[in-house]
């Protein structure tokens, strides 16, 4: 059994069967948020009953044939397409919850309680717990970064973009991924075309910034997307080298959080660039 100090989980497995129980110590009283559960099956919630059992109030999930975040990325790195799939299954989570008058708060957003089956993933709504939903999604951020693939560009990107952005107080996610869909589409269009402002010159590729001055690039350099008023080419040695080390320093918790690979890459560069 597993203590997060609010409450304790453990599993069960009964023949082919395998349950997930959430106890928490206080008797359970049941309002309408079990039976609006019990009644609609909601896409992307896992079924949830609740009960007193021995003094307690626990809450069951059958998880059966799922598989937890945690487990799977214990030695498997996380890509761009996951975190792309877990946000846009949370944002229609929160949707479908609001609609059934239920709190998006009471969603579990630690990875052992998000689980992933046929192509879906799932949550666990748990209405002993309201938490900030806000501060719950950046602290997984942080578990993006930690369990990232450092060579899939695309999923740097995603994790520093998501957790810089969800620093502030009150943010909107949907506005966050449609900023980074929209920049994505700009950065491949660039690396596809070769053409206008950029020009493809065999293994060199040079892009004209708003001044008229040309700046070379070897297939190892990463293009800056996101400066406002100029196309501009870091090395791997800069800004692009400074968040891969800085990453790496964090999956390999010598650092304490997140922050400081922000820290770390803006000192590089000497601005913010997200």
């Amino acid at each position: 059994m597993k203590d997060d100090g609010l409450f304790q989980a453990e599993y069960e497995t009964k023949l082919n069967k395998v349950y997930l129980h959430l106890v928490v110590d206080k008797e359970y009283q049941e309002d309408y948020q079990m039976p609006m559960l019990r009644q609609n099956q909601i896409a992307g919630v896992l079924a949830a009953e609740g009960c007193f059992v021995e003094g307690k109030s626990r809450y069951t999930y059958e998880v059966g044939g799922f598989s937890s975040m945690k487990a799977m990325h214990e030695k498997t790195a996380m890509k761009e397409g996951t975190i792309r799939d877990v946000v846009s299954g949370l944002l229609a989570v929160t949707e479908s919850l609001q609609e059934y008058l239920l709190n998006p708060n009471c969603l579990l957003l630690e990875p052992e309680y998000i689980f992933y089956r046929d192509g879906q993933w799932y949550f666990c709504y748990f209405p002993e717990m309201e938490l900030d939903l806000g501060k719950s999604f950046h602290q997984l951020t942080e578990y993006f970064v930690r369990t990232l693939d450092y060579g899939d560009t695309e999923g740097i990107f995603l994790a520093y973009e998501l957790h810089k952005a969800t620093l502030q107080e009150h943010y909107d996610l949907r506005q966050i991924m449609e900023d980074y869909e929209k920049h994505e589409l700009e950065r491949r269009a660039a690396e596809g075309e070769g053409t206008g402002r950029g020009q493809e010159l065999g293994n060199v590729f040079y892009l004209m910034d708003d001044g008229g001055r040309e700046a070379e690039k070897e297939d190892d350099y990463m293009e800056y997307r996101g400066a406002p008023t100029v196309d501009v080419l870091r090395e791997e040695s800069g800004w692009w080298g400074a968040l891969k080390t800085s990453a790496k320093k964090i999956r390999g918790r010598r650092w304490g959080s997140w922050d400081d690979l922000i820290l770390e890459s803006d000192k590089t560069t000497g601005r913010e660039w997200f």
